[in-house]
């Protein structure tokens, strides 16, 4: 992605900026380094197989009057569409065609293009080496590292976000080559999960509203993240109809409203009162109202993963209906726990759940996890990360009144994907690690700030 047009530059210039990106990648890609290998998380295995049933569907569909079709259809339905098709395939291809390795080599890529994209349009007065330093600081000190190193779609979150910003604030300074490679961006960062999509358009919201009064003349810029969305809806689409023939961007998605509601307390009130008169298939299972979300959805002793498919797909279809109606007749409580779990999301954004030693064994067709129990020192180096958070934090709220406008709105947009982030813990399970996937662009906000105040840095904007 090249954002700004140089030339003039020498061979022993590129050498020398080459060689720069090589270390940002290496210092990105630390916690792998240390781990002896990427990080796994339980849903790694997930992704992978779901990357072999995509690519068994796609030859399927190629295939004329190949035999084996109705074991492909099986395993495309037993993969649910929650988890991204196009993340599944980003990890399969690369871990059977190289190695396992080279999925977060190309996330460690992506992270060092977009953050020196950043930090050139932000503090454009800054040379290539101390572009580099800032972005080994975050990888060293922030959670970006291990976000990066992680088998899972998170990082492309902060990764949309960035390019969102990007074209929101620094439009005139982009060039056309500029926006493409940022609607391919937000585009291919949003299909990777699907909580992507409704962050995306609070950071819409948001961006419109950091515009103000200019946002008709600024109407080319809403347009490309409009069109970028539109691009990404429509692929989640086309998965949705070929793989699963439904017209839906979540096709086969778990009931995790249910689950939630279950857990928060509407839900089980709801169903002890009104079942077994409302006919629900629910109301069979009155003794599993008490379990978590994650085991009612995922475990094999828990609801959702024991039925049969036909009651799986009975209880996705009472998922939204049992949601409202419990909302509806117990407001209150719906309210505080959406309120509470939306807190303990911001709040909760350390390591923890990236694990080392954490090590997968696969094969073309399968692919085995081995993640023991959390190593204490994750929690202390948790610690230092909250203190470079809150660190973050106040110094932001103690330059902003002299920084420029482009720079103010891109901290509002930062702050914004963070609080998004959170706000999408009011209706799922709060995990440490859906924080620790944003959390990191506050640090990296602070650093913006810093090297625009210093001396002879500061930047002469309108």
């Amino acid at each position: 992605m090249v954002l700004n047009r140089h030339s003039g530059r020498t061979s022993a210039e590129y050498f020398q900026s080459a060689l720069l990106f090589i270390f940002e990648v290496a210092a990105l890609c630390l916690p792998g380094l240390i781990n002896q290998g990427p990080l796994v998380y339980p849903d790694t295995r997930s992704y992978f197989m779901g990357g072999r049933a995509a690519i068994e569907k796609a030859g399927g569909l190629f295939a004329h009057h190949g035999g084996g079709g109705e074991s492909v259809e099986a395993a495309v339905q037993k993969a649910r569409g929650v988890r991204s098709a196009f993340y599944s395939l980003f990890t399969y291809i690369p871990a059977v065609t190289v190695s396992l390795w080279l999925v977060i080599v190309l996330q460690a890529v992506i992270v060092a293009i977009v953050l020196r994209s950043v930090f050139r349009l932000a503090v454009p007065a800054r040379t290539g080496w101390q572009a580099t330093g800032s972005i080994v600081t975050l990888a060293l000190f922030t959670t970006v590292s291990w976000v990066t190193c992680n088998v899972m779609p998170d990082i492309f979150t902060s990764i949309m976000a960035l390019c969102i910003a990007m074209t929101l604030v620094y439009w005139h300074e982009l060039g056309r080559r500029g926006w493409f490679w940022l609607l391919l961006g937000i585009a291919a960062s949003m299909v990777m999960h699907v909580t992507n999509l409704p962050i995306a358009l609070g950071l819409l919201v948001v961006g419109c509203v950091t515009i103000g009064g200019h946002l008709w003349r600024d109407r080319h810029r809403v347009a490309v993240v409009v069109a970028a969305m539109a691009a990404g809806v429509a692929a989640m689409l086309v998965v949705g109809v070929v793989g699963f023939h439904e017209w839906t961007i979540t096709p086969q998605s778990p009931p995790f409203l249910l689950a939630r509601s279950l857990q928060d307390g509407p839900g089980r009130l709801y169903l002890l009162k009104h079942c077994p008169a409302i006919g629900l298939d629910m109301c069979k299972h009155l003794d599993k109202l008490n379990l978590t979300t994650e085991k009612f959805i995922w475990d094999d002793d828990g609801l959702y993963s024991a039925v049969s498919p036909q009651e799986e797909a009975r209880l996705r279809a009472e998922d939204k209906r049992i949601y409202v109606a419990a909302a509806l007749e117990h407001p209150w409580m719906q309210a505080s726990a959406m309120a509470r779990n939306a807190m303990l999301q911001l709040v909760r954004f350390g390591i923890y759940e990236y694990y080392i030693p954490s090590w997968a064994t696969y094969s073309a067709s399968d692919m085995t996890l081995h993640i023991p129990a959390q190593a204490p020192w994750q929690t202390y180096v948790s610690v230092v990360e909250y203190c470079i958070v809150v660190g973050g934090l106040g110094f932001i709220a103690y330059a902003w009144r002299g920084l420029p406008r482009p720079l103010r709105q891109l901290a509002i947009m930062m702050l914004a994907t963070v609080l998004l982030e959170a706000a999408a813990g009011a209706i799922s399970e709060p995990v440490p690690r859906y924080e620790a996937r944003v959390i990191w662009l506050i640090p990296m906000t602070a650093l913006l700030i810093w090297f625009s105040k210093r001396p002879g840095w500061r930047l002469d904007r309108a």
